[in-house]
């Protein structure tokens, strides 16, 4: 019989942080003394592979995503927490937020997370001087999800006065491995199918040009294949959206009226248990994969 993942009213990136503060650090006391205050707080470019280290041990997907450019919250010489910004999925899908005249202005924050030590508002603090410096290079809309799976309802965006927006139509296909952790895509992370195109097909083969490649197997087989060895294929929940608005007044109100998605009330989080009409949906869960987890939805 399959094991039902474990309801825990707590989002994922909180669970992990409360695993994370057990860990001994010698530097404990220090930190939590400069976390005190948001005053000894700094936000500042950092380079790819120190974003990296810190959200593949705290935050939901454990990857880096589309990030082209990432910014850290310091205490001090401690480093706090990262938020990353990416290309925007999809190719109209930056001319969709608020038209093609200004979609030259759009910035997707595809990853995000801080440190069991940091300052309670540090989220918050981050990720509004984070855009505030990249207004600075021209991007001035900035479009980010909220995932229901790893029970995110965006909070951390609604504290920082972004507009919430209908959420994606449909859920991406995601898939992970179920057994013991290994090399590759059995390191036991969450992956969008889509990754599965980088092994049906090989470029740039013998005598034809550089844009070429070759088709191994379809998509459908190789995931055929993956079931029978043992991962998990699901779909996911649709997206919750929000979208955040940055630049001098007169531009922040012209763009907020450009916006072409339908504005939405702030959602809130829910418990599974409640009789006020809460879904499955809402529901926050543990993604640490159970024993005899379904093989494939489909």
């Amino acid at each position: 019989m399959n094991q039902p993942i474990p309801v825990t009213g707590k989002a994922w990136q909180r669970q992990i942080r409360e695993k994370h503060a057990n860990e001994p650090d010698p530097q404990r006391e220090e930190k939590l003394a400069l976390a005190k205050s948001l005053k000894n707080a700094t936000v500042r470019e950092v380079d790819y592979q120190t974003a990296k280290a810190l959200i593949e041990k705290y935050e939901w997907l454990g990857n880096m995503g589309t990030t082209d450019v990432s910014f850290g919250l310091y205490f001090g010489e401690h480093l706090a927490g990262v938020v990353c910004f990416g290309r925007t999925a999809g190719t109209k899908s930056a001319a969709s937020v608020c038209g093609p005249e200004y979609a030259h202005m759009v910035k997707t924050l595809c990853r995000g997370a801080c440190v069991w030590w940091a300052h309670p508002h540090s989220a918050s603090f981050l990720i509004s001087a984070a855009c505030r410096l990249m207004s600075e290079r021209g991007f001035h809309i900035f479009l980010s999800y909220s995932d229901g799976e790893a029970g995110e309802v965006g909070t951390v965006y609604q504290a920082c006065g972004w507009t919430a927006v209908e959420p994606t139509k449909q859920g991406s296909s995601m898939f992970a491995w179920t057994g013991k952790k290994g090399k590759g895509f059995k390191d036991g992370k969450l992956r969008d199918e889509r990754n599965i195109q980088h092994f049906v097909r090989s470029r740039r083969f013998k005598g034809q040009p550089i844009a070429a490649y070759k088709i191994k197997c379809t998509r459908r087989e190789y995931r055929e294949r993956m079931v029978k060895e043992g991962f998990w294929f699901f779909k996911a929940t649709p997206k919750r959206r929000y979208v955040g608005f940055y630049g001098d007044k007169r531009l922040v109100r012209e763009l907020r009226a450009a916006l072409k998605w339908n504005e939405i009330p702030y959602p809130k989080r829910t418990v599974e248990g409640n009789t006020d009409g809460t879904t499955i949906d809402s529901v926050v869960r543990s993604h640490e994969f159970a024993p005899n987890l379904p093989k494939s939805e489909y």
